[in-house]
C-alpha cells in the first residue's frame, strides 16, 4: 500500500502504536504528537515517521486546535495520494478496506460511523474518529477549518448573538463544504451536500478495533452499533426521519 499514509495524531497510546507496528510494519505511518508524549520507539519500522511539537497554548473548544495542528503536521509531512487520519488513542484494522473505498470514489471524504450524527440530533456532524480521503481534500478540510475559525467565519446565530460552534466535527464539515461547494453551500440542503461529499465506513469491516469515547468514559473493542449510540451507519440516513434513521434497515456500505 504505497499510495496511502496513516496519520496517528494527538496523544498517542503505546497500545495504538504497538497495534500498527505489529500488524502494518510496511505501511507508511506518521505519528504526529506532542513532545511530552512518552512512547517506546525502539521497534519503530523504518517507514514510520515521527513529528513532535510542544502542545499549543490554547486547545480551543473541545481541544479542536490540538486535532487541527497535529493532523496538519502529519499532512504536511505526507506525500501519498491518500491519507487516513485516526486518533492516537484508537486503532482500526483493515486499512486495505479503507483504501479500497477511497479508490472507488476519490472525490469523497470517508468518515467513521462513531458519533456521525443524524441531522435531527446535530447538523453537519461527521465523525472525526477516522477521516480519510485524498491528501488534498484533507488539507482543504483542516486548513479551511483552522483559518475560518481564526477569521470568525464559522458561527451560528441564536437570539441575535453570534456563537461559535463548540464541536470540531461541525467546524470541519462546514468549513470543508464552504470551500468545496461555495455556490451550493447557501442554496442546497446541507444533507444533500454531505451525501455528495462524504461517505461512512462500515465499522464491522475494521475489526479488531478500539474506539474510545472519553466524554462517556467508554471503550469499545468490537461490538459498536452506531444506531444504538445516536450515530448513523449510512450517509443516506441523513434524509430519513430520526426514528427511521436509528433503525438498521439500510445496509452499511
Amino acid at each position: 500500500m504505497k499510495n496511502v499514509t496513516l496519520i496517528i495524531q494527538g496523544k498517542v497510546s503505546q497500545e495504538t502504536l504497538d497495534f500498527y507496528t505489529k500488524n502494518y510494519p510496511k505501511l507508511n505511518v506518521i505519528i504526529s504528537t506532542w513532545v511530552d508524549n512518552n512512547l517506546n520507539l525502539n521497534n519503530l519500522p523504518i517507514n514510520y515517521r515521527l513529528v513532535c511539537q510542544p502542545l499549543p497554548p490554547k486547545g480551543g473548544h473541545q481541544n479542536q486546535n490540538y486535532q487541527f495542528i497535529s493532523t496538519l503536521n502529519g499532512l504536511y509531512l505526507s506525500n501519498t495520494e491518500y491519507v487516513i487520519k485516526i486518533r492516537g488513542d484508537e486503532y482500526y484494522n483493515n486499512v486495505e478496506y479503507i483504501l479500497s473505498q477511497m479508490e472507488k470514489n476519490p472525490n469523497k471524504v470517508y468518515s467513521s460511523p462513531v458519533f456521525f450524527r443524524h441531522w435531527s440530533f446535530m447538523k453537519y456532524h461527521i465523525s472525526d474518529h477516522i477521516i480519510a480521503g485524498t491528501r488534498q481534500n484533507l488539507l482543504t478540510m483542516f486548513e479551511s477549518a483552522r483559518d475560518k475559525i481564526a477569521n470568525g467565519e464559522l458561527y451560528h446565530i441564536r437570539n441575535g448573538e453570534k456563537l461559535e460552534y463548540w464541536e470540531p466535527e461541525i467546524n470541519l464539515t462546514r468549513a470543508y463544504l464552504m470551500e468545496k461547494e461555495p455556490d451550493r453551500y447557501t442554496t442546497v440542503d446541507g444533507r444533500i451536500l454531505m451525501i455528495d461529499n462524504f461517505e461512512i465506513l462500515n465499522i464491522d469491516k475494521m475489526t479488531p478495533y478500539k474506539v474510545v469515547a472519553n466524554i462517556f468514559k467508554t471503550t469499545w473493542k468490537g461490538g459498536f452499533i452506531p444506531e444504538r449510540n445516536y450515530s448513523i451507519s449510512n450517509i443516506r440516513k441523513l434524509l430519513l426521519s430520526k426514528d427511521k434513521a436509528y433503525d438498521t434497515d439500510i445496509t452499511q456500505g
